[in-house]
């Protein structure tokens, strides 16, 4: 079967992890046996020279779709590749699988916002429609309303078990330079809004202001729009000596972040957050979940067996379920723990594999 995979999403060697589930995608259906031609578009800077190669990457979506025969074109990420899609199927209808997976069906941009009738269309024109969890799928059929028949559910890309999995802790501190005298809280994500990291950083400030983080720290990965509020954030919060910044860490390196937390804070607040995968990296490198209680975490953190669910936008309540799991007994953390892992075991790429074939091959 020939797949022709488009995406303005995907990885190089500046930027490894942007789109990366898009490449774990790719890599499945060529492992199966899958020919897998390709039309995909980097991250780039400077409004003009993105604009300029977005129109290139455009021509070459509808150049490829009009003169080369594909079984199925597979598209990542609604909103922008509805425009050359759209075009081309007016001219040759082809057969249209689209993956959705956040803004581009819930966007947070009065710009991305004049996209969704060409959106509309394009999950109009697709035979089947991927999203990455229960909660999605739900999200989608309503809005468009669609047939949940037509819509799989497939977890973007999955959790790969050889870059994420259990390592000794106090060796993982040491790759990042980081005290063995010190307890860590880990919150990894852009610093954008509605992701929750100033919910996160008012959550700290209070156990602060009580004296409950003597020898605990937060270790925070993550660069965005918003990275100036931060720094003031933490300034203003009197957090300077309690947060431990880095601005990006690639996949090899964040694994050693995971395994130095003891916990893992998601505090987002987007409708868009489809599934999540940072939480379910946290849990494949044994470590539980702290996270909103909306959205695809919903779909892999369970109340007081993997993890603690907060009210969204609450930080006293997420200030309550940090100090909550600080207080719990070594053996209800490490059972706590073993949930986290057998939970991530569920998304490990070989488990998930079979669910992506079966989706292309039905």
């Amino acid at each position: 079967m020939k797949l022709l995979l488009i995406s303005n999403m995907y990885p190089d060697k500046d930027n490894p992890n942007y789109g990366v589930f898009v490449k774990n995608t790719e890599n499945i259906l060529l492992d199966e046996g899958f020919e897998v031609d390709k039309v995909v578009f980097f991250k780039q800077k400077g409004h003009l020279k993105k604009l300029l190669l977005y129109i290139i990457y455009y021509i070459k979506i509808i150049w490829k779709g009009l003169f080369s025969t594909y079984d199925i074109i597979y598209v990542h990420y609604a909103a922008h590749n509805s425009l050359a899609l759209n075009f081309l199927y007016k001219i040759k209808p082809v057969r249209i699988f689209t993956n959705v997976h956040g803004s581009d069906v819930v966007p947070e941009f009065r710009k991305r916002e004049k996209l969704q009738k060409h959106v509309h269309t394009l999950l109009n024109h697709s035979d089947r429609i991927i999203t990455p969890s229960n909660y999605y799928k739900e999200v989608v059929t309503k809005k468009y309303n669609i047939d949940p028949q037509k819509i799989r559910v497939f977890p973007s890309g999955g959790i790969d078990f050889n870059t994420f999995h259990p390592l000794d802790k106090r060796k993982a501190m040491n790759k990042l330079g980081l005290s063995h005298d010190v307890n860590y809280i880990g919150y990894v994500g852009r610093i954008d809004v509605l992701k929750g990291w100033d919910i996160f950083l008012q959550a700290l400030k209070m156990l602060n202001d009580e004296g409950k983080l003597k020898n605990t720290k937060a270790i925070m990965i993550g660069n965005g729009l918003q990275i100036q509020k931060l720094h003031e954030l933490i300034n203003k919060s009197g957090l300077d000596d309690k947060i431990v910044y880095f601005d990006f860490m690639n996949q090899n390196d964040l694994k050693y972040a995971y395994n130095a937390i003891d916990v893992f804070c998601f505090p987002t607040m987007r409708e868009g957050e489809s599934l999540g995968l940072v939480g379910l990296e946290a849990m494949a490198c044994a470590r539980p979940v702290i996270g909103s209680e909306m959205g695809g975490i919903l779909d892999y953190t369970v109340n007081d067996l993997n993890g603690f669910l907060f009210r969204p936008g609450d930080p006293s309540d997420l200030k309550n379920k940090i100090e909550k799991f600080m207080k719990l007994s070594d053996k209800e953390k490490g059972e706590m723990s073993i949930q986290a892992i057998n939970t991530a075991e569920k998304y490990e790429l070989g488990n998930i594999k079979p669910i992506l074939v079966d989706i292309f091959r039905a």
